[in-house]
């Protein structure tokens, strides 16, 4: 496996009804079969597979690796390489850079692929030839001899071609796009289709996600980081503009007032097309609202046809107005426009377009995020929390120690990050809290994996550094005597006994690491931050109780433990409230869950 690597590119094979997924991390080509929508064997290829191109024959896929200067041959019917592209021979004594193909596409004409010096290549059978590119287009004087691209800031150089392969659209992070015409081989056309500078008046920063590109059925048109373009690669003015350069849509982002970033375009037909909308974040601080929504947009208005949330979110996150290189092709709709399907956090996302019955998505209870022991809303980091509502997912118990993050059909994020889950059930969730959580109001989604619904309305997670809660079962209270057995009005708490009380909330710990829904250490342990203990009223000296050990149970996740013993002073009773203090923070001896002592 390569570090740092992932899923970059994201074709759809419709005659064989299959998805190809480069996975650059594992150096081979993901299948995904869409009529069992499940995975297949991958095929092994070069180093570093980055960006995909289907040949005009309907029977071979190139791909572009970029671990050396190799393009692997695919035979889509044997499913395995069969051949590679060959490249010019580099003279031995000549010190060159590594160079490597970092984005193709197929056209009527061979495929067109870009390396990552900015040179522009083609395939003409087997072998790999370097363009002269056109002056005139690329910007240099009628004789200038212009080799190379430039990428821009960051550097961002994306191809995407029509279905029919007659044209290929090169988009730069320099905001410059140009237009391959297969009819005569070269690039005919090259604009700057956006820029940092004010246009009229209008602010028009290149914002957002860089990268994502797209081109309509016969040059319809085009989408260059969501610009709607013509074939002329002129922005084309639509009813829901805002502050574009030229008339088009705003660079990097959707419209309207959220003005969201769109990490992923796709051509769908002749009359619309797809975009992959991220919420607008001001600072990584800032609270995720969503997971992102594929749009259908018509290509001629501007109009949202209509509109469908993700699951997950893209794999990249931007914020305010920083910009953020993405990989150019990784969102596709299939031929019936049923489904979406984006490459997104962990993986492929499918992304149903059709609506979701009422019954069908998960509804959370408003203030349904509650303390697990407390039942009360303050939870805190790798705390155990309960989620009520309705239509929450098919019962299941955790099976192992370490917990999953779908269970009975259900996935459950917090800002979008996936809870670790011990249980589910139609009408509540068991879940534990990020280990590492700061302090803090964090949105909670609910998401159906069986159904592909998500629940829609915000319900939020309160967190703060401690929120001690007993653990309660009816009456009786999580505090046991040394044999197991509980502390009870029969079998009471005596002066000098060890009794051990079980509860959550108590905080980041330290000593044995801990990560989230994984048990807990046994050597070292896990110990929290110093604890008192109250039998009673805590504003009386005889309610304080001797503390011997606090901290997380070895084996369990998210379950702290305390070990106490009576003192000879101490108050006596069959029901004495029990208090937990951390950090200055008491846990509650009022509300739906009060836990008592019987102490002798």
């Amino acid at each position: 496996v390569s570090g740092g690597e992932t899923l970059t590119d994201l074709l759809q094979d419709p005659v064989r009804q299959k998805l190809y997924i480069a996975n650059s991390g594992l150096n081979q080509i993901e299948v995904f079969d869409l009529k069992t929508q499940q995975f297949t064997t991958p095929i092994k290829v070069g180093q570093l597979p980055h960006s995909l191109a289907f040949a005009s024959d309907g029977f071979t896929l190139y791909v572009a690796n970029t671990g050396g200067e190799t393009i692997s041959v695919v035979d889509l019917d044997k499913q395995r390489v069969t051949g590679r592209v060959v490249f010019p021979a580099i003279p031995a004594n000549i010190a060159v850079g590594l160079n490597f193909a970092t984005s193709i596409a197929p056209s009527q004409r061979g495929p067109q692929f870009v390396m990552s010096d900015g040179t522009l290549w083609k395939i003409n059978g087997l072998q790999a030839v370097p363009r002269t590119l056109n002056p005139q287009v690329f910007g240099g004087t009628p004789t200038a001899v212009v080799r190379t691209v430039a990428g821009g800031t960051p550097s961002v150089r994306t191809l995407a071609a029509t279905p029919g392969g007659e044209y290929v659209l090169l988009v730069t992070g320099a905001g410059n796009a140009y237009l391959y015409d297969s009819s005569i081989d070269d690039f005919t056309v090259g604009k700057q289709i956006f820029t940092t500078a004010a246009v009229n008046g209008v602010a028009a920063t290149l914002a957002g996600f860089l990268g994502p590109v797209a081109a309509g059925p016969q040059g319809k048109y085009f989408l260059a980081n969501n610009t709607l373009l013509n074939s002329s690669l002129t922005p084309i003015a639509t009813s829901d503009d805002q502050g574009a350069v030229g008339g088009g849509i705003l660079p990097g982002r959707s419209p309207g007032a959220a003005s969201r970033p769109v990490s992923a375009v796709s051509a769908i037909n002749p009359t619309s097309f797809a975009r992959f909308t991220q919420p607008a974040r001001a600072n990584t601080a800032a609270a995720v609202t969503d997971a992102g929504t594929v749009e259908i947009v018509d290509s001629t208005t501007g109009q949202i046809l209509r509109a469908a949330p993700a699951l997950e979110s893209a794999p990249s996150t931007v914020t305010g107005t920083a910009r953020v290189a993405v990989n150019g092709r990784t969102l596709v709709v299939d031929s019936t426009g049923t489904n979406a399907y984006a490459l997104t956090a962990t993986g492929l996302s499918i992304i149903p377009l059709t609506p979701v019955l009422p019954a069908d998505r998960p509804v959370v209870s408003p203030n349904g995020i509650v303390n697990l022991a407390s039942y009360q809303a303050a939870s805190a980091p790798g705390g155990l929390v309960s989620i009520f509502g309705q239509n929450l997912g098919s019962p299941e118990v955790a099976a192992s120690k370490a917990l999953p993050i779908i269970l009975g059909g259900t996935c459950v994020t917090l800002n979008n990050q996936p809870l670790p889950l011990t249980s589910v059930s139609p009408n509540q969730i068991n879940a534990q809290l990020p280990t590492g959580l700061a302090a803090g109001r964090y949105p909670v989604v609910v998401r159906s994996i069986s159904k592909k619904a998500a629940s829609l309305t915000t319900v939020s997670a309160t967190v703060t550094k401690y929120a001690p809660a007993v653990f309660v079962s009816g009456t009786q209270s999580a505090i046991v005597h040394k044999d197991g057995s509980y502390v009870t009005k029969d079998h009471p708490a005596k002066r000098d006994e060890p009794l051990v009380l079980f509860a959550t909330g108590l905080g980041v710990t330290h000593g044995g690491a801990v990560t989230s829904g994984n048990p807990a250490p046994a050597s070292p342990l896990a110990l929290t931050d110093p604890v008192q203990v109250f039998f009673g009223d805590p504003r009386l000296s005889q309610a304080g109780i001797i503390v011997d050990f606090s901290g997380l149970v070895p084996g369990f996740v998210g379950l702290y433990q305390i070990n106490l013993r009576v003192p000879g002073a101490h108050i006596k009773g069959n029901a004495l409230p029990i208090t937990i203090k951390i950090g200055g923070v008491s846990s509650p001896t009022t509300g739906p869950v009060v836990p008592t002592v019987a102490v002798e």
